[in-house]
């Protein structure tokens, strides 16, 4: 019984490049092969067209750097490790894009979440949640990781929701920039700067700009989390700087249940 040539043979990019019929792939077509698994197509039947488009170039039989790119970029997106998303395409390799072998648990795990990234409003939400508790010190001093990170010490709502951006990797807020003043932030959504948009509609992670006073000028910066009744306008957010005895000088990272009635505006942040 004799074994498939690619399950002892690895292609990788060489100069020159490695070619289908000449040096040890004289007599084979694994190069080949292997762009054509590559370009959305599977001979296995276990597999269909699942993995995705990663070569658009002609079936020419040459591993070159193009072939070697689709091949890192298949890796990515089947779930290797990142130390393991290189241009060499082993018999492991082949056998996963032809369909003979199951993605073991991690790859299909890692391979869901490139396929579906978490928004950076979420992961915005998730860390303000880490940090649940958090309290200024000494008390009524704004000195708290937040202000003291941002370079100012002050009323530090919009300096929380800023730094829960950039650590979640946001772009359209800046350490020392954007935004350490709710006015602002209502500003640019409704010019609609920015990234920032205005919505009737909050989803997890928007913004909530709250008016106590209805004078017009926002007063304090939530995260919105989910409705708890939409039909009475309650919800819940993740807060910076807010207490049950002061809502928006309090002191304090908390999860708030507010209502519609207080909002000036939810704001909408465009991913980067």
């Amino acid at each position: 019984m004799s074994i498939p040539f690619y399950k002892t043979f690895e292609l990788k990019l060489v100069t020159p490049h490695m070619k289908d019929g000449v040096g040890p792939l004289h007599g084979h077509n694994l190069v080949e092969d292997t762009q054509y698994l590559l370009n959305d197509h599977s001979k296995g039947a276990l597999t269909g067209k699942s993995f995705g488009d990663f070569y658009n170039g002609k079936m020419d039989g040459d591993y070159g750097p193009y072939t070697a790119s689709a091949v890192r970029q298949a890796k990515w997106f089947l779930g290797y490790p990142k130390s393991q998303c290189n241009s060499s395409a082993g018999p492991i390799f082949q056998d996963y894009m032809r369909g003979n072998e199951k993605l073991p648990l991690l790859y299909r795990q890692r391979r869901y979440s490139r396929l579906h990234p978490t928004p950076v409003r979420v992961k915005a939400l998730n860390k303000a949640s880490t940090q649940l508790g958090v309290k200024e010190s000494p008390p009524n001093s704004n000195h708290v990781l937040y202000s003291e990170w941002y370079g100012i010490i002050g009323p530090w709502c919009a300096m929380f929701v800023t730094w829960c951006q950039v650590l979640s990797g946001g772009k359209r807020f800046s350490k020392g920039m954007r935004y350490a003043y709710v006015p602002f932030i209502v500003n640019d959504a409704y010019a609609g700067r920015n990234g920032f948009n205005l919505t009737q509609e909050p989803i997890k992670g928007d913004l909530v700009c709250f008016d106590w006073d209805k004078d017009g000028i926002a007063d304090h910066v939530g995260i919105f989390d989910h409705w708890l009744n939409r039909g009475l306008g309650t919800f819940q957010t993740v807060e910076g700087n807010t207490s049950l005895t002061n809502q928006s000088n309090g002191g304090e990272v908390m999860q708030r249940e507010r209502n519609r009635s207080d909002v000036q505006v939810f704001v909408r942040v465009l991913e980067p």
